[in-house]
């Protein structure tokens, strides 16, 4: 009796020793939760990036290695975008301003060309266009937002020489429907996003009933872009100039 007695206080005692609704630890966000709130925009910010993407596959003349620096404000976006394919190399400087994009190519080939887009412009899908723009200012953070949330958690990995925890995005899904399978690559310390890696399958084309569908399979392609840098910058007329695209302006100058 007196053992019964004595596991009973004890039984009182651990649970009046459990933590209470007010007592109780908070939830433990997950590393995906973390790298969402971490990238979260904040208003009246510059949104910079630099990023590397290499394209390799079956197809050698389908490589390409790409560095890319842009800087991105509400509706205004400018970057600067190195090219080396097996063909040629290009550097395409790109300046959206409201409804207007243009874009600066130079080429080892040939030379110089201006291209300039507005919304105003005859013989454009409208929708397209407007869906255009949009995407000319979305960042490769806003695409990693969409994604990290409803991605697969695959596990601890190591990307770029650096630990990583890896989220999968099956092709088709997600928001913008990702063409193949995509794996994000998140830092497990800061939660900042690493980089991500894309698989896709080549097909020949084919239509079916007037509809273009996928043929015989021709190789595969795989597109691995490194975050190189990732910051939000505060808008002083410093970090602003550096949506201004003087070069293009001089170009346009020249054309008229």
């Amino acid at each position: 009796a007196v053992a019964a007695a004595g596991l009973a206080a004890a039984a009182v005692v651990a649970i009046a020793a459990l933590p209470g609704a007010d007592h109780a630890p908070a939830p433990v966000a997950s590393l995906a939760e973390r790298a969402f709130a971490a990238t979260a925009p904040k208003p009246d910010f510059i949104t910079y990036t630099e990023t590397t993407t290499v394209q390799t596959g079956d197809n050698p003349r389908l490589e390409s290695y790409d560095k890319l620096r842009q800087w991105q404000y509400r509706d205004r976006m400018h970057n600067f975008m190195e090219t080396r394919q097996p063909r040629g190399e290009w550097v395409y400087e790109h300046d959206q301003n409201g409804g207007t994009f243009r874009t600066l190519i130079n080429s080892d080939q040939r030379g110089q060309e201006l291209q300039v887009t507005r919304k105003t412009d005859p013989g454009w899908n409208q929708e397209e266009l407007e869906h255009g723009f949009k995407v000319g200012v979305t960042t490769l953070v806003d695409r990693f937002r969409e994604a990290i949330r409803g991605a697969q958690e695959l596990g601890m990995t190591t990307f770029n020489g650096k630990a990583a925890r890896a989220y999968r995005v099956p092709e088709g899904t997600g928001g913008r429907r990702l063409p193949g399978d995509t794996t994000y690559y998140v830092d497990p310390e800061n939660a900042m996003p690493l980089g991500s890696v894309i698989k896709l399958t080549m097909h020949e084309p084919k239509v079916v009933d007037g509809k273009p569908v996928n043929g015989e399979p021709t190789g595969s392609l795989t597109i691995t872009t490194t975050v190189d840098r990732y910051e939000q910058l505060e808008a002083t007329p410093e970090n602003l100039a550096k949506l201004d695209a003087p070069n293009i302006d001089a170009a346009q100058r020249e054309q008229r």
